[in-house]
C-alpha cells in the first residue's frame, strides 16, 4: 500500500513538472516570438527613418546645387543680355534680347521654386512656423484657395528632425486640397498642449476619408505621409465634420 502511495506521488510530481517544463517552453516560445517580433519593428523604424533622413540631405544638397549653380548661371546670362541690349541698335533683335531676358527671368523663378520646394531656407535658419508662414503666402499669391495659421503660442519649440517631417506633411496635405480636393480656403490651427502641440488643419474642399484612401491609393503621397508621421511618433486624426475636412497632428515638443 505504502508503495502504491510513493508511485502515486511520484506520478503526480512528474506530471507537475512536465506541465511546468511545458509552461516554460511555451513562455520561452512566446517571449522570443515577441522580441523577434520588436527587434523586426524596431529595424523597419530605423530603416525608415534613415531613409527620410537620406531623402532630406539629398533634397538639401540639390537645392543647394540649384541655387548657386543653375540660378548663378542664369543670373549671369541675365546680365550678358543686358549687356548686349544696351549695345545694339536693331529694334529686331532688341526685341529678341527682351524675348530671351523673358524667358531666362522665367526660368530664374522656376528655379527658385524648385530649390524652395526640395528645401525651404528658412525651415533651418527660422524655424517651423516662419517657414510654414512662408509657404502659404507663395500659396496664396499662386492658387485661389486661401491658406492662413492661427497660433496661440508664436515660439514653438520643436526639433528640426520634426520640424522638417511636419512641414513635408502639411505640404503634401495642402498639395492634395489643392488638387483634388478643390478647396477655397484652408485654416491651420496650433495649439499648445502639455508637452507638446496640436496641428488642426481644417479644409472646406471635398470630404475624403483619410484611411480608405489610404488603404486603396496607388500613389506615394499618403504613405509618404504615413512614414513621415510614424518618423516623429505623431498621433493623426480625423475628425467628423458637416462641411470639408479637418484633421488633428499631435506632436511632442523635443528638442535635440
Amino acid at each position: 500500500m505504502e508503495s502504491a502511495n510513493k508511485v502515486g506521488t511520484i506520478i503526480i510530481l512528474g506530471t507537475g513538472l512536465i506541465f511546468l517544463l511545458v509552461l516554460v517552453v511555451l513562455f520561452l516560445a512566446v517571449f522570443y516570438q515577441t522580441y523577434v517580433m520588436k527587434m523586426k519593428r524596431k529595424e523597419a523604424e530605423l530603416l525608415l527613418k534613415t531613409s527620410l533622413e537620406s531623402e532630406k540631405q539629398e533634397r538639401k544638397r540639390i537645392a543647394a546645387d540649384i541655387h548657386d549653380g543653375v540660378s548663378g548661371d542664369l543670373n549671369a546670362i541675365k546680365n550678358f543680355l543686358a549687356v548686349l541690349y544696351k549695345k545694339e541698335t536693331s529694334e529686331d533683335k532688341k526685341a529678341l534680347f527682351d524675348d530671351i531676358k523673358t524667358g531666362v527671368e522665367a526660368a530664374i523663378e522656376n528655379t527658385r521654386l524648385v530649390s524652395y520646394k526640395l528645401m525651404p531656407p528658412l525651415l533651418e535658419t527660422s524655424g517651423f512656423l516662419v517657414a510654414l508662414q512662408d509657404y502659404f503666402t507663395r500659396l496664396n499669391s499662386k492658387t485661389k484657395a486661401k491658406f492662413s495659421i492661427k497660433c496661440d503660442d508664436h515660439s514653438i519649440l520643436l526639433s528640426n528632425e520634426i520640424s522638417y517631417e511636419l512641414f513635408r506633411i502639411l505640404q503634401e496635405l495642402t498639395t492634395n486640397m489643392i488638387k483634388y480636393g478643390q478647396i477655397t480656403s484652408c485654416e491651420i490651427y496650433i495649439k499648445t498642449e502639455i508637452g507638446g502641440y496640436d496641428i488642426i488643419i481644417k479644409d472646406d474642399g471635398i470630404p475624403f476619408n483619410f484611411k480608405e484612401m489610404y488603404a486603396i491609393s496607388k500613389g506615394t503621397g499618403l504613405k509618404n505621409i504615413s512614414s513621415r508621421l510614424k518618423v516623429i511618433d505623431a498621433i493623426f486624426k480625423q475628425n467628423q465634420v458637416l462641411l470639408g475636412n479637418e484633421f488633428v497632428i499631435s506632436v511632442k515638443n523635443k528638442l535635440k
